[in-house]
């Protein structure tokens, strides 16, 4: 069994899982659960076949779910069997204002934005300039120690669900 996790984009699409060449998956498992500790989150979920593009009419399989804070739903009474190709997507709102964190906390892949440079270069990894507002994804982890850095940053265009899949292939 293999696992997967992913933090929802909100306003956006996070395709948590595809399945590659010569595979087929068992989906046994999804949770999603809502990590902030005030107001409610909503998300789609969609099973996209191979070519297909995602559609609210054609691949949506849940629609504008609401997840108080703090809970957690568990979508694992069916087992679906995604082949190559096929993906699992997300979409999630409203969009969350995250606390600004050191920039040495950066994790490769996650979208950024900068709110203080200090002494961080910012174009060291991924961003186009390191100015206030920028907003990148990160590449090129890890930022040196908080000694050698002093630039800060928020995680921008994220909701406050993270979803879990596990499965099989088969």
């Amino acid at each position: 069994m293999a696992i997967v996790n992913e933090h929802l984009k909100s306003n956006d699409y996070t395709i948590i899982l595809t399945v590659p060449t010569d595979k087929s998956y068992a989906i046994t498992n999804i949770m999603v659960c809502n990590n902030g500790s005030v107001g409610s989150a909503t998300f789609d979920m969609h099973f996209v076949p191979q070519s297909d593009p995602i559609g609210n009419y054609d691949t949506r399989v849940i629609n504008n779910l609401t997840l108080p804070a703090g809970e957690t739903f568990t979508f694992d009474s069916e087992r679906i069997v995604l082949e190559v190709g096929d993906r699992l997507v997300f979409q999630a709102d409203p969009a969350v204002v995250f606390l600004t964190v050191n920039a040495t906390t950066m994790v490769n892949g996650k979208k950024y934005e900068i709110m203080t440079t200090g002494t961080t270069d910012y174009t060291q990894h991924g961003a186009a300039n390191s100015t206030p507002g920028t907003v990148f994804i990160m590449e090129n982890s890890p930022v040196a120690t908080s000694a050698e850095t002093s630039g800060t940053v928020r995680l921008s265009g994220y909701s406050n669900l993270a979803a879990t899949v596990s499965y099989l292939e088969v």
